[in-house]
């Protein structure tokens, strides 16, 4: 992992918390994104966790300068704000998730774990405020959204509404009555179908286009 923040503290203390399981290490820090390629080419991190706002060049930045390399590693984004002025730009830039600055270390452990897995890190209490924000601000942007999901079958418009609603692939499994590597493949189908990158930008779809506004539902007969 790759951890890059301009608090010196901050990547300390994250740190400590990551190293103190057998499975996460920590092969790097930056104080903030510039020549963020190089060392993920250095180090070929699996996730990079990155600081929103830092000096010189930012998270959002440095994120955007990662999205045509080969490989790119897992991003998440750490901020201090639940509603950080930058995070709807971010998870359209391709960030897999975000985490709290103050979130508990066994919390972070298992968000780092989450995201390493190909899971999205979105909390249900936390991202319906954090994409609203943006995704309501124009109805035109919402009428966006749901012109481009208007060709996906009752199935993968519910499977995009659970999507939105935080849950894992093994939640959507026990939900719809499959394994979770069926689930993994359908997910995988739905963003390529979407053209979008990863489950976050889905999730931001579902909420732009309305559908967490709707009742779910008992699943449809066909996924």
């Amino acid at each position: 992992m790759l951890l890059v923040d301009d608090e010196t503290l901050v990547r300390q203390g994250i740190r400590l918390v990551l190293e103190s399981v057998d499975d996460i290490t920590v092969v790097g820090e930056a104080a903030d994104g510039s020549g963020i390629g190089h060392l993920v080419r250095l180090h070929r991190p699996d996730v990079v966790v990155i600081d929103v706002n830092m000096p010189r060049v930012d998270g959002l930045t440095a994120i955007r300068g990662m999205a045509q390399m080969r490989g790119r590693p897992r991003v998440v984004m750490l901020t201090a704000h639940a509603l950080d002025d930058h995070l709807y730009a971010a998870l359209s830039a391709g960030a897999d998730g975000f985490i709290l600055k103050d979130i508990a270390p066994q919390e972070l452990i298992a968000a780092i774990r989450t995201v390493v897995a190909g899971d999205a890190l979105i909390s249900p209490a936390m991202t319906r405020g954090l994409i609203e924000r943006y995704t309501h601000s124009t109805s035109a942007r919402g009428g966006q959204a749901r012109e481009r999901i208007r060709f996906l079958t009752p199935g993968q418009r519910y499977l995009l509404a659970l999507i939105a609603h935080g849950m894992s692939n093994a939640r959507i499994g026990q939900s719809l009555g499959t394994t979770e590597s069926r689930v993994k493949a359908e997910v995988s189908h739905l963003l390529k179908v979407l053209d979008l990158s990863n489950r976050v930008q889905a999730a931001t779809l579902a909420c732009t286009a309305g559908l967490l506004d709707q009742p779910l539902g008992p699943p449809p007969h066909t996924a």
